[in-house]
């Protein structure tokens, strides 16, 4: 295994002086493959399919090699086949934490336990 410099960026998301500003960014560990990529890439990640390969291979590559844990979840993702439909599509989906630190929980507050305001792009 080699230690690159994209493997040591993606280590350095755990650690708790980061940990704070990633969950703000793409939410809490364990992480999914489209949050990574956009801490690595930024918004570049979004349009661009090679960004997201590059990170998942090295996601499984480090969890290949026992750096990382990669948890299989059930959720909705947004449908991006299917133009002006809205919803969503229920997949299974890879997140990657740390070994023995890797819990994925399920969100059922619903709207009782969503954030309140809005959501204006800048």
């Amino acid at each position: 295994m080699r230690m690159t410099s994209r493997k040591k960026e993606i280590l350095s998301y755990f650690e708790p002086d980061a940990l704070g500003w990633v969950t703000g960014e793409i939410g809490a560990p364990p992480f999914d493959v489209s949050g990574v990529a956009y801490l690595l890439y930024g918004m570049d990640s979004l349009n661009k399919p090679h960004c997201l390969e590059s990170a998942r291979r090295t996601l499984d590559a480090m969890a290949r090699d026992g750096l990382l844990e990669k948890v299989i979840s059930y959720e909705q993702r947004q449908n991006k086949t299917q133009s002006g439909s809205g919803g969503g599509v229920w997949c299974h989906c890879s997140r990657y934490g740390l070994p023995g630190l890797s819990q994925v929980t399920r969100d059922d507050g619903g709207k009782a336990d969503a954030i309140d305001g809005e959501c204006v792009r800048v």
